[in-house]
């Protein structure tokens, strides 16, 4: 079964909190765009372009990626 591109959109939202720590950058983390594989995808990496993650995989496009604050912090 394949999910849905909105709950692609959350667990790629929940892969970048984990990764960071919350809803704020970790100092050095860059999110990106990239069709390495020939598709849009979104990734995290150091800012020192070490650890390279792909936080998405499905045949849409993923674009635009953007850090979003936690409420209450």
């Amino acid at each position: 079964m394949k999910a849905s591109r909105p709950l692609l959109a959350v667990l790629a939202a929940l892969a970048l909190a984990t990764a960071c720590g919350g809803g704020e950058p970790a100092a050095g983390k860059i999110a990106f765009m990239s069709n390495r594989d020939g598709n849009d995808e979104i990734y995290v990496m150091n800012a020192d372009g070490s650890g390279q993650t792909r936080l998405t995989n499905n045949p849409a496009d993923d674009i635009y990626p953007v850090w979003s604050p936690v409420e209450g912090r």
